[in-house]
């Protein structure tokens, strides 16, 4: 169960099924980096962040974590999200970070797609499905979150109103338009986005910090509580469990 912007809730159907694509795809990336790193003779629970390339995502909070805490938080974040639990998982900076972070995997999921087959479907014959898949996961989203702006709205004259809203095939190729979904996915979750104030925060007097907190309604610890940061057998643990959450899902 999850404190989101629309109130306490555990996501499901298309929702779910598109953070499980995201989630999946997430902690396949880090356990390749992990594998690589132990096989270059790289220690796993070194301090340093050092994460591949493909697996930062432009949010600091996030991008500034070791591989192992990631995957922590993504098992506690995608646990919350998509089971049924007695409580909400408590908001921090690294929570929320961890959350927005899940769906720009899924802008950059779209990015490729757009990339790899920029003629939709018809470049390919034994799946076509697949070259449109993460853009038909994303539009299946958003009409089950936002199902009033996919109804058609009609006048008197049976003819579509004025404003509404024209949503992209799933062969639109304008990554634009498809940022525009998912940014609006994104506020479906999350209540904001103060994990993007955290250098503000963190670099300034404690007083001066302490009152600006107040007057943005932020808990005292939400930029300072630490991080999970288990130890390697325990991170191999939770990317299994995290795993057995996501492909559990009706996909």
């Amino acid at each position: 169960m999850w404190q989101t912007s629309r109130g306490d809730r555990t996501l499901g159907g298309a929702e779910a099924e598109l953070i499980c694509h995201a989630v999946d795809a997430m902690i396949d990336a880090l356990i390749t980096h992990i594998v690589d790193d132990a096989l270059d003779g790289d220690v796993l629970d070194d301090d340093e962040p050092h994460v591949a390339s493909e697996c930062e995502t432009g949010i600091s909070v996030y991008d500034h974590l070791t591989p192992s805490q990631r995957i922590a938080l993504l098992h506690d974040v995608t646990e919350h999200l998509l089971t049924v639990t007695e409580s909400t998982l408590p908001v921090s900076a690294h929570v929320e970070a961890t959350v927005a972070a899940i769906f720009v995997e899924v802008r950059d999921q779209v990015a490729i797609e757009i990339d790899l087959f920029p003629e939709g479907p018809a470049e390919s014959s034994d799946d076509p499905d697949a070259n449109v898949t993460w853009r038909q996961l994303v539009l299946a989203a958003h009409k089950a979150v936002f199902r009033s702006v996919h109804e058609p709205k009609v006048g008197f004259d049976s003819e579509p109103l004025p404003g509404e809203i024209s949503m992209p095939s799933e062969t639109n190729r304008d990554i634009g338009q498809w940022e525009y979904l998912i940014e609006s996915l994104t506020d479906a979750v999350l209540w904001d986005r103060d994990y993007e104030m955290a250098d503000s925060f963190l670099d300034v007097d404690p007083g001066v910090s302490q009152q600006r907190r107040r007057l943005l309604g932020i808990d005292d610890d939400y930029f300072t509580r630490v991080a999970p940061d288990p130890h390697s057998e325990e991170t191999y643990r939770l990317a299994a469990q995290t795993q057995a959450i996501v492909r559990a899902k009706p996909r």
